[in-house]
């Protein structure tokens, strides 16, 4: 954590816009909706509303520069370099007190989970780090990168870490796990050549788009991270990784009228169960009900997840599943 708070003094000495923002988060307003067996936690985050409300057609964005590439970034911007041919950003427009963009230095489309998410959490095992595809949350889907907050903000880790053991086996499908209100695929990657063969296979999956002619893999958010291990049983941390599969990018709500509106935009983090509000009458009203549905709008149901996974043989030959 110290290398990561120094990082944080230097960019907030540099940039004072940047930690307003960040004590934005300190006054941010949170309530949790019990969904099952974990807590879905709903947060008013008015700076989030360019990310949300963020227009992803084509035109719109060959109509505007790009926000992460370097020459169109605000100079005060401060950029990592611990990760080849990547730059570690702080994110301006934060969701968590720890939130780090990190981007290709080559713009290119934001096509599939980059296997550097790995390097990272290795690299940084207090983190996870999380991919939203083109159409599955991201607001720049023309320039390839992933994100990373601290492993412990999110909901689903804590869960799935309780639920899914080390001894259970390499995968489960959220449908063995209990009660949950989304449907994932959670993996466990033995420290074994098949565990390499499994994280290899990762950036491969896709969604179930509504759209025949959409591309699959544009349509997933993706999640890497070190567990703390079991210690009462002397089994050492060990790399998971959820893959949560997408049909849409946003739910009915998000473009109904009135009362009916909840301008909600799921990328990962809605799907790990935060849900981003930017709009304090959806804080104020958002129920359990909508956010199921909103997960059923945009993922999968658990009736379409088992034949959703059959469609990845080359990844279950290596699970031993």
């Amino acid at each position: 954590m110290e290398a990561i708070n120094d990082f944080y003094r230097e960019q907030f000495e540099r940039w004072p816009q940047c930690k307003k923002n960040y004590d934005a988060l300190l006054n941010a307003e949170r309530r949790t909706v019990a969904m099952g067996v974990i807590p879905v936690m709903v947060q008013f985050n008015p700076g989030r509303a360019r990310s949300t409300e963020a227009k992803v057609d084509a035109v719109s964005i060959a109509e505007r520069p790009c926000f992460l590439c370097a020459k169109n970034r605000p100079k005060e911007q401060l950029a990592g370099q611990a990760i080849p041919d990547f730059e570690i950003l702080i994110n301006p427009y934060p969701i968590l007190p720890v939130h780090f963009t990190v981007v290709s230095k080559e713009h290119q489309r934001q096509d599939a989970m980059p296997l550097e998410m790995v390097n990272f959490v290795d690299m940084t095992p207090q983190a996870v780090a999380f991919f939203n595809g083109a159409k599955a949350g991201a607001s720049a889907p023309d320039h390839l990168h992933f994100q990373a907050v601290l492993k412990e903000e999110l909901p689903l880790l804590a869960a799935v870490e309780r639920l899914h053991h080390h001894a259970d086996g390499a995968v489960k499908l959220s449908t063995e796990l209990g009660d949950l209100p989304m449907a994932f695929l959670s993996v466990i990657v033995p420290l074994s050549f098949e565990g390499m063969l499994m994280l290899a296979e990762l950036p491969k999956f896709g969604g179930l788009p509504d759209d025949p002619e959409a591309n699959p893999r544009d349509f997933v958010n993706t999640f890497v991270w070190m567990d703390n291990g079991d210690p009462e049983n002397g089994d050492a941390p060990k790399m998971r990784a959820l893959v949560i599969p997408r049909r849409r990018h946003r739910p009915d709500c998000y473009f109904a009228e009135g009362m009916e509106c909840l301008r909600v935009s799921p990328g990962a983090l809605d799907m790990a169960g935060l849900i981003i509000t930017p709009r304090r009458e959806d804080f104020e009203r958002i129920t359990a009900d909508d956010i199921a549905t909103i997960y059923r709008q945009t993922g999968l149901t658990a009736e379409e997840l088992p034949k959703w996974y059959e469609g990845y043989p080359d990844f279950i030959k290596y699970t031993g599943r």
